[in-house]
């Protein structure tokens, strides 16, 4: 009896690791992936000449609208491609973003609720992109698309406390800049806005969380969305929002409905 009893459990426990690999197999399977290419003479100067822009990360389908879809006009009213590059000291941002009311962002508005990038970033190659909780190396940050202050935010509430390693959120009230060595370029278009930006490494580590340094190969989970409020002024109740790939309410809490990034040369 106790030899079936042991058998049983070993059929059990096999069974189950069977299914939890299959799960992280399908929710990785399901994950966007876009690349990461290394910086080459990355000048931040409101063009994108000098970047690689064979992927890029588009957001211009009414099926990636995440909030207040029924107030978006089309790819002319808010679209965007999106490119990520990279070296071992800053993580780089380039957008060409399509959008008819640039720059709508004013302090007495909700940081969701004025025009904005939000990113979802982990730092950390080895966690399972399966995961359906925040772990201490995913980070969610807020760029502000004012055209003068440029304000950043961390927002580490969805991070468990026990998670958190002292790494808590910053800049949610507004009017600050808590990305340490954060640069940013913009070129107005007639279509929109160009904008480059390069943000350290070490913003996204702390006494207890290392500094990541990427290595070609390396893969974490990774989303982007854009907040278009098109009449910056209080009381504005109609924001739409648009994401790389999920719902809102999903990627503010789980991390396996991002997309993934590759780093690459």
């Amino acid at each position: 009896m106790k030899k079936m009893i042991r058998n049983l459990f070993a059929l059990a426990l096999a069974l189950c690791m069977l299914g939890c690999c299959a799960y992280a197999e399908t929710a990785e399977a399901t994950q966007p992936t876009a690349t990461a290419h290394k910086a080459v003479d990355v000048v931040l100067d409101g063009s994108l000449n000098e970047w690689n822009l064979n992927d890029p990360i588009v957001l211009n389908d009414i099926t990636q609208l995440v909030r207040d879809y029924h107030f978006w006009n089309g790819p002319d009213d808010l679209s965007a491609k999106v490119y990520i590059a990279w070296d071992e000291t800053y993580f780089y941002i380039g957008a060409d973003v399509t959008e008819d009311s640039i720059f709508g962002a004013i302090e007495m508005l909700p940081l969701d609720g004025e025009d904005n990038f939000e990113v979802y970033l982990s730092t950390d190659p080895t966690a399972d992109p399966a995961r359906t909780e925040y772990g201490v190396n995913d980070f969610k940050f807020f760029l502000i698309m004012d055209g003068e202050y440029w304000d950043t935010a961390f927002d580490r509430s969805m991070v468990p406390k026990d998670n958190r390693q002292r790494f808590i959120s910053k800049g949610m009230d507004g009017g600050e800049n808590v990305l340490e060595g954060y640069e940013v370029a913009t070129t107005q278009t007639t279509t929109g806005f160009i904008y480059e930006a390069k943000i350290p490494w070490e913003c996204f580590s702390n006494r207890n969380i290392p500094v990541y340094t990427p290595a070609v190969g390396d893969t974490v989970n990774f989303n982007f969305l854009i907040t278009d409020i098109s009449y910056p002024c209080p009381g504005t109740e109609y924001i739409p929002q648009i994401a790389w790939t999920g719902s809102k309410a999903a990627i503010d809490t789980n991390p396996s409905s991002w997309g993934r990034l590759t780093f690459a040369d």
